[in-house]
């Protein structure tokens, strides 16, 4: 009636290939070269539990599956300390995730949003951030406390990677009836929605989202979008915790129901031609429970649209 299953792994893996940057005294047209420079660790726990039991004519049955993974980075190209790249033309020459030793491979990495400024008073208070800064723009954490905000003051902020992935797997036989239903999901990774960066950013009055009606102005101080100023000069679309989103979700991956031609019947009819026929319907990916704002929370790149 019951199956249980354990492990706990540790995998090195060994000369990833990795864009380094080249120094601009080569003289080459691009920045970065790839080469199999890196090496990183993953140390995990599986854990699987099932159930069978059964009742005359019905049978079910039930298996989970849990899995903890962590990962970081444990050797870089000699001389190398780190490795940004994800920058976007849109957003300035900032980069969005940093390879650094000790760290998730390719982690989000930018400024921590504080809030936003409400008065010239703040503003003045605050550490320097740009000398165009005032009041609807963002307010970012001076994390290293030197008083001025750039780029020293970029947190690593998370990782595409879940600390955990899970699954349930339930299903149920009547007689010449079947139900199955899978259910799917992760926790605890992070998603940069580089859509939100062209819709609600402003780096462009031009296809943005309807999020920017909702932009502050000295009567519409109760929001988190800050205010609609041309080119951006606070830099409030610059990578940072305001566009990074929990990437956690549950998914009910599939739902089928079936039935099965009894074979004495089906045999007679069809004069032993047919042995098995099978009539059924299936759904995907029916429901989805998660936080993040986006078309789908298992997207496969940072493309905007």
């Amino acid at each position: 009636k019951l199956t249980l299953s354990a492990e706990y792994y540790q995998r090195k893996t060994n000369n990833l290939i990795l864009s380094v940057p080249l120094p601009p005294s080569f003289g080459y047209i691009t920045s970065t070269v790839s080469q199999n420079v890196a090496a990183m660790e993953n140390n995990g726990f599986e854990l699987q539990l099932g159930y069978n039991d059964r009742a005359g004519d019905f049978k079910w049955n039930a298996t989970g599956n849990l899995s903890l993974i962590k990962n970081k980075v444990t050797r870089l190209a000699a001389g190398v300390t780190n490795i940004e790249a994800g920058g976007d033309a849109d957003v300035g020459a900032y980069n969005i995730t940093n390879t650094a030793v000790g760290q998730p491979i390719q982690s989000f990495y930018g400024w921590v949003v504080e809030g936003i400024f409400q008065t010239a008073d703040e503003v003045t208070k605050h550490a320097k951030q740009t000398a165009a800064t005032a009041p609807g723009d963002l307010k970012f954490k001076d994390t290293n406390g030197d008083g001025v905000i750039d780029v020293n003051d970029r947190q690593y902020l998370g990782s595409f990677i879940p600390k955990m992935t899970y699954a349930l797997n339930l299903g149920a036989n009547y007689k010449n009836f079947d139900l199955s239903v899978f259910f799917q999901g992760v926790q605890g990774n992070k998603v940069y929605n580089a859509t939100r960066v062209i819709t609600e950013g402003m780096v462009r009055f031009f296809n943005a989202g309807t999020q920017v009606l909702n932009a502050w102005t000295p009567t519409n101080t109760k929001t988190n979008i800050p205010r609609a100023i041309s080119s951006d000069p606070n830099q409030n679309a610059r990578p940072s915790t305001r566009f990074l989103e929990d990437g956690s979700f549950l998914r009910l991956r599939n739902v089928m129901l079936g039935y099965n031609l009894a074979d004495n019947s089906l045999q007679s009819l069809t004069k032993g031609v047919v042995k098995n026929f099978r009539i059924y319907v299936s759904a995907q990916n029916l429901l989805t429970f998660t936080k993040y704002s986006g078309y789908d929370p298992e997207v496969g790149n940072r493309t905007p649209g």
